[in-house]
């Protein structure tokens, strides 16, 4: 269980802060939340607390599991497979409850955008994606988020550059 002011990760919304655990009653039975705030967005998600593993909430990542999520975006940019990708891919990528895959959705967005362009939605989810991803970078306070965007496409255009030496 967590505690109030823990930093957590939430499916598709990113990075978020506990600010509180509550008790409400729902079709006639008790049941605690945790009330989430977002740090990108002006949003506060309730989850039951019962449910938040299964849910996806999880805790934020390590610097090294964030540095071994880049690595994956550069190694991915070199070989992007975004054939016959459709919305639903994307929109499966960007909220699934495995963070690898968030990344794997941003950098094949990246790809698309690069090849054939975006449509609004898929830029939407685009823009969600790279949040999530400043989100888990700037959740420690030592890197704003300025700093981590320029972080994640390094990272891309590193890996577009091994793309283009092979």
């Amino acid at each position: 269980m967590y505690k109030k002011g823990t930093k957590v990760c939430y499916p598709f919304y990113g990075v978020g802060k506990i600010e509180s655990i509550t008790t409400k009653v729902f079709n006639g039975q008790e049941q605690r939340y945790y009330s989430i705030s977002f740090f990108d967005e002006n949003l506060k998600v309730m989850v039951p607390v019962d449910k938040a593993k299964e849910l996806g909430l999880r805790d934020v990542l390590s610097k090294k599991e964030v540095k071994a999520l880049l690595e994956v975006l550069k190694d991915r940019a070199s070989e992007p497979n975004i054939k016959d990708i459709d919305r639903s891919y994307f929109l499966h990528m960007i909220g699934s409850v495995d963070i690898s895959d968030v990344v794997r959705g941003v950098c094949d967005l990246l790809c698309k955008k690069e090849i054939d362009g975006l449509k609004r939605n898929e830029s939407d989810l685009l823009k969600r994606g790279i949040n999530i991803l400043i989100g888990l970078i700037v959740c420690d306070g030592k890197i704003n988020s300025t700093e981590a965007r320029k972080m994640i496409m390094d990272y891309w255009e590193e890996g577009l550059g091994k793309k283009k030496k092979s």
